[in-house]
């Protein structure tokens, strides 16, 4: 178990806390495991549940990755293909089913969706904001910020410091801007 403390905009500290993964946005180098399968590359944070006494169960694996590749539309016939076989997109899909497939309650998403074509974006969009209901807690890092309507609250960082903290209902791009430049008071 992971636990995260963020210093709230007027100190007091938050704790979040639980099981953790990570969607890489540089899926290549930080991301995918490029001489693995398809079906491997989905199950590989799981494999503690897959597990059958000292081996994994390879059904169970096969199972998992089928049911991820149903419900987050992974256009693919064969799961024991490359994953260099996808898509970019389909790739980045691969690395949501690792991390929504497993038993983490915080997904940590690193610029997931650098490079990424707009229908994946959208498909990725809904399966978020459906497991996020589910009660997960997604942690999103983005350089595109029409991605923070996807966001409940928008924390703006500038030298290490969150420099404003900002709800979806007062969220636009002129105050992330504002408060990206602006000095902090003490």
């Amino acid at each position: 178990m992971q636990v995260f403390e963020a210093a709230g905009r007027h100190g007091r500290g938050v704790q979040v806390s639980g099981a953790v993964a990570l969607v890489a946005g540089d899926r290549q180098t930080d991301g995918i495991f490029p001489l693995w399968s398809i079906a491997k590359n989905i199950s590989v944070r799981s494999l503690g549940a897959l597990r059958r006494g000292l081996f994994i169960a390879a059904d169970a694996e096969v199972a998992m990755a089928a049911s991820w590749r149903e419900k987050i539309g992974i256009r693919t016939e064969d799961l024991d293909n490359n994953i260099l076989s996808l898509s970019g997109g389909n790739q980045q899909k691969a690395l949501f089913a690792r991390a929504l497939g497993s038993d983490a309650q915080i997904i940590l998403m690193d610029d997931p969706m650098r490079g990424v074509d707009v229908g994946t974006k959208l498909d990725v969009y809904d399966l978020i904001r459906a497991e996020a209901q589910l009660g997960r807690t997604f942690l999103w890092y983005t350089t595109e910020t029409d991605e923070l309507d996807n966001c409940d609250r928008v924390y703006v960082f500038r030298n290490g410091q969150i420099v404003a903290a900002l709800d979806h209902s007062e969220l636009t791009e002129e105050k992330i801007i504002h408060s990206s430049f602006a000095e902090v008071a003490s």
